[in-house]
C-alpha cells in the first residue's frame, strides 16, 4: 500500500516565485546570470568567478586548470566522498591518488594525505562532506610544502564557514553546486572561484572550455517536482517509484561543462534569502540534535577545523561497531535517515583505471559501512528524531524537543 508520509533526506528551499522567475529568464527575460555573478563575488569575496551547468563541471575544470598550471597529470581525491568528485577528475584526464578520510570528522586522514603529497601530486581535492568544514588551512600548508594546488569543494557546504569565511572561499579554486539536493538551489548549476591570485592565475582562458548555456526548461520542471513533492506528507509518492532514482548513488560518465542555464541563473537568486534562513535552521536543530545525544555510543560527526560554523546539509552519524539496523532500515527510510556513500572511490572501475597505486582506506571502508546521515531541515520532525536515537542506538531518547525549528509537515 501507498504511504504517502515519508520524511526528505535533504531539503532545499524552493519558492513558486522561484519557479515564476526561472521561467521568465528562461523565455530570455534579461540574462540573470551578470546578478548572479554579482551577488557570488560579494558574498564569497573572489577576485573571479565562472558559471557552468553543474558543480561536477566546476570541478572538472578546476582539475584540467590546476595540472595544466603545474605541467602535471595527478590529482589527490579524498578516498570517500561523493562519486560526482570521481567523474569530474576521470572527465579532467588525470591520474588518482587517494587520500583516506577521519570517520570522526571527515576530513583527511592526515598521515594519508601527506603520504599522498610525498608521492607527488598536482592538485588537492578537499571535500566538505555533509557541510562539516575540514581544516583548510591545514591542508594549505601541507599542500604548500609540495607545491599542490588546493581546490576547495564546497558543493554541500552553503552557509558554512572556517574563521568567518564561506566555505568555498578558502582554496585557490572554489567549488560550488545549485543542483536540487543542495542548500541553495535553481535547479541546476554550479560555480567554480578564484579565491587567490594562485587561482587566478590557474584559472586563464577556461571560458573558452565551456560550451553555450541553454534555457534550463528541463530543470525547471524537475525544480517545480520537487517544490510540488517535496514535503514530508507528498514525499512518499515518488518515493515509491524505483525508477526515479531518489537517494541511489552512482557514478556518472564525464560529459562537456557547460554555462549555467539562464533559468537556473534567476530561480537561484529568487531562492537565496530562503536558502540562507534555512541554513541557519539546519545549524540551530543540529545543535539541538547534540544536545539530544549527550554522551552515546552512537556519535555525530564534528568538524576538527578552528573557528568553524558547520551547515550541516545532513547530520552525519556513526554507528557504533555493535549496531544492527539491518531489520529497522524500512522504518529509518521513512523518518529520512539514510546510509552516506555506499563504497569508497576505489570501488568504481573508472576510478581504478586512473590510480597511481592500489592502497588500502580503513577510514574510508568504516565510513562506508556505518555512515548514517539525518535530517535536521525545517521540515523534520523531532519526534522522529527521538525515534532515530532510540532505534539506531538502541540507547533510549530524551524528552524535551522543544528546541526544535521546523514545521514537520
Amino acid at each position: 500500500m501507498l504511504t504517502l508520509r515519508r520524511q526528505l533526506p535533504v531539503y532545499s528551499p524552493v519558492r513558486f516565485a522561484s519557479l515564476f522567475a526561472g521561467a521568465l529568464g528562461a523565455l530570455g527575460a534579461g540574462d540573470p546570470r551578470r546578478a548572479l555573478r554579482t551577488r557570488l563575488a560579494e558574498h564569497f569575496g573572489t577576485i573571479d568567478l565562472l558559471l557552468v551547468d553543474s558543480g561536477t563541471s566546476a570541478l572538472r575544470l578546476a582539475i584540467e586548470c590546476a595540472l595544466e598550471a603545474r605541467g602535471g597529470d595527478t590529482v589527490a581525491l579524498p578516498a570517500y566522498c561523493c562519486y560526482d568528485v570521481a567523474t569530474a577528475a576521470v572527465g579532467a584526464g588525470a591520474r588518482i591518488r587517494l587520500y583516506d578520510v577521519n570517520p570522526a570528522t571527515l576530513g583527511p586522514d592526515w598521515d594519508s594525505l601527506a603520504d599522498a603529497l610525498s608521492a607527488g601530486v598536482d592538485a588537492v581535492v578537499a571535500v566538505h562532506l555533509y557541510g562539516i568544514p575540514v581544516d583548510m588551512a591545514r591542508i594549505a600548508g601541507m599542500a604548500t610544502s609540495s607545491g599542490a594546488i588546493v581546490i576547495e569543494d564546497a558543493a554541500q557546504g552553503i552557509g558554512g564557514e572556517i574563521g568567518g569565511r564561506p566555505l568555498g572561499s578558502l582554496g585557490s579554486l572554489g567549488i560550488l553546486s545549485f543542483g536540487r539536493g543542495k542548500g541553495l538551489t535553481g535547479g541546476g548549476g554550479g560555480a567554480l572561484l578564484a579565491n587567490d591570485e594562485i587561482g587566478r592565475a590557474v584559472y586563464g582562458d577556461i571560458r573558452d572550455r565551456v560550451d553555450a548555456g541553454h534555457s534550463g526548461w528541463g530543470g525547471l520542471v524537475r525544480l517545480a517536482v520537487q517544490w510540488l513533492f517535496g514535503r514530508p506528507s507528498l514525499y512518499g509518492i515518488p518515493a515509491s517509484l524505483p525508477w526515479l532514482g531518489l537517494g541511489e548513488t552512482y557514478y556518472q560518465e564525464p560529459w562537456v561543462p557547460r554555462a549555467i542555464a539562464r533559468g537556473h541563473a534567476a530561480a537561484l537568486l529568487s531562492n537565496w534569502n530562503v536558502s540562507f534562513a534555512e541554513a541557519e535552521v539546519r545549524k540551530r536543530n543540529a545543535s539541538e540534535l547534540s544536545v539530544l545525544m549527550g554522551d552515546r555510543e552512537l556519535k555525530t560527526v564534528c568538524t576538527d577545523a578552528l573557528q568553524a560554523q558547520e551547515s550541516r546539509l545532513r547530520v552525519p552519524m556513526l554507528l557504533s561497531a555493535e549496531a544492527q539496523v539491518s531489520d529497522v532500515m524500512e522504518t529509518l527510510t521513512r523518518i529520512g535517515v539514510v546510509h552516506g556513500y555506499p563504497a569508497p572511490l576505489d570501488s568504481i572501475a573508472d576510478v581504478r583505471t586512473c590510480l597511481t597505486a592500489a592502497a588500502t582506506h580503513p577510514g574510508a571502508t568504516r565510513l562506508a559501512r556505518d555512515l548514517m546521515t539525518v535530517p535536521v531541515h525545517s521540515r523534520s520532525d523531532p519526534g522522529e528524531l527521538g525515534s532515530v536515537i532510540a532505534t539506531v542506538g538502541r540507547i533510549g531518547s530524551k524528552s524535551g524537543h522543544s528546541k526544535w525549528h521546523g514545521t514537520g509537515s
